[in-house]
């Protein structure tokens, strides 16, 4: 579908340099997760745990791209004929090695969209149960419109994945932005511009702010000239602090369910400060201005991943008995590992998904919970289990009779 609801040059931009570069026949060796979008998460954040995915589930990915996100939701719900992955993408060239992807592993549950954000509207698809929309709406004109239109064909106990790119993580980024328009500003060929850059990236001195951040940011190294044309060289790219990306979620009628990029405790203030009294004055806060507190202290955060919904009430209950736990970081039986090696002591687990490791005390039930969870029993029935496991009989009590003085 032809459509004037974009930036031509962004369109342009990922028809010469389609993000991020994707080799289809990869798919035989390996699947590219986007950790938000496990159904495990979702199910968590947006549904009260109460979705086993099993009925009608209908999925958009906006802004899809080569396909990250669409396999890897198309892939987990491969096995539910009720389940449809709409793949939407402005760029034609995107969304043919998407669908070379697709091919390969054989998923028959995706439909083809060449066409805008911002043609939603008038597209008659949906309404769908989730949304992911990751790296997107930062690059176009009008974000807000670009998330209403996300928003009318939401259902109304439906919610969405988000992802925008963070201000004060990527200030080096942004420097040398303004560098290489400076530098380019004569230049029309993507081509021409992208040996300035790169010129100037082998000539970079060690103080610069791009070079000092090069740690958390590295697409430019990554994905070769697709990576730095979309890091440094894109035609629209709008970062957000927190306060700004609550300013945009409510201005369309929508609540921010939770921030997750790297877990949710890299927005919690008490990661950082030990400090009683100021984390007394820091609690008092509502949670949203506490979070864009932790967003100033880390200084880090490149991108914020984040769901969003209708309702504000979509989180799963750890007091609902009815709901199954799962342990997202390592496969439990992996963590029971570490607690038998390490008895008494605290317990690092190192995830492949999250950053940095995250570190605990196990408690006098912690084995215990590590052992039932398999992902299929409720708390309730965990609980239960455990119990049983720790009765502890106190043996045969003693008659009355066994307990006379023999005459």
């Amino acid at each position: 579908m032809e459509t004037a609801n974009y930036l031509k040059a962004v369109r342009d931009q990922y028809e010469a340099f389609p993000y991020p570069p994707r080799n289809p026949a990869d798919e035989k060796v390996r699947l590219e997760n986007s950790w938000h979008d496990f159904l495990e998460l979702i199910n968590f954040y947006c549904f009260k745990g109460r979705n086993n995915f099993s009925q009608e589930f209908l999925v958009l990915v906006a802004g899809g791209g080569t396909g990250d996100q669409t396999i890897f939701l198309a892939e987990q719900l491969r096995y539910n004929r009720h389940a449809a992955v709409v793949h939407l993408d402005i760029s034609e060239k995107s969304n043919e090695i998407a669908r070379r992807r697709a091919e390969v592993r054989k998923l028959a549950n995706i439909t083809w969209v060449h066409g805008s954000v911002l043609d939603l509207p008038s597209l008659k698809l949906g309404p769908f149960d989730y949304i992911n929309c990751v790296g997107v709406l930062h690059h176009m004109g009008d974000l807000k419109a670009g998330l209403q239109a996300l928003r009318s064909v939401l259902k109304d106990d439906g919610a969405m994945s988000l992802m925008l790119y963070g201000k004060y993580g990527r200030t080096g980024v942004y420097q040398l932005q303004e560098l290489l328009h400076r530098i380019n500003l004569d230049a029309t060929d993507l081509q021409a511009k992208l040996v300035n850059t790169k010129i100037v990236l082998d000539s970079l001195p060690k103080t610069n702010w791009f070079k000092r951040s090069e740690d958390i940011i590295g697409d430019h190294n990554e994905f070769g000239d697709a990576g730095i044309v979309d890091l440094l060289l894109h035609a629209q790219d709008r970062p957000f602090t927190v306060d700004e990306l609550y300013d945009l979620v409510e201005g369309c009628g929508l609540h921010v369910i939770e921030l997750i990029e790297r877990g949710r405790s890299k927005y919690k203030v008490e990661s950082y400060i030990r400090d009683k009294q100021i984390l007394e004055r820091v609690s008092a806060l509502p949670r949203r201005q506490q979070q864009a507190l932790a967003e100033l202290i880390a200084g880090d955060m490149i991108v914020h991943n984040f769901y969003v919904a209708r309702q504000a009430d979509t989180v799963a209950l750890l007091d609902d008995l009815r709901n199954v736990p799962f342990y997202f970081l390592d496969p439990p039986r992996n963590v029971l590992e570490l607690i038998d090696r390490n008895p008494g002591r605290s317990v690092k687990v190192e995830s492949t998904l999250y950053a940095a490791p995250v570190e605990f005390v196990p408690g006098p039930y912690t084995r215990d919970l590590f052992k039932y969870l398999d992902g299929e029993h409720s708390l309730k029935e965990i609980f239960e289990q455990i119990r049983r496991d720790r009765h502890r009989s106190v043996g045969k009590f003693r008659t009355l009779a066994e307990m006379q003085i023999p005459v």
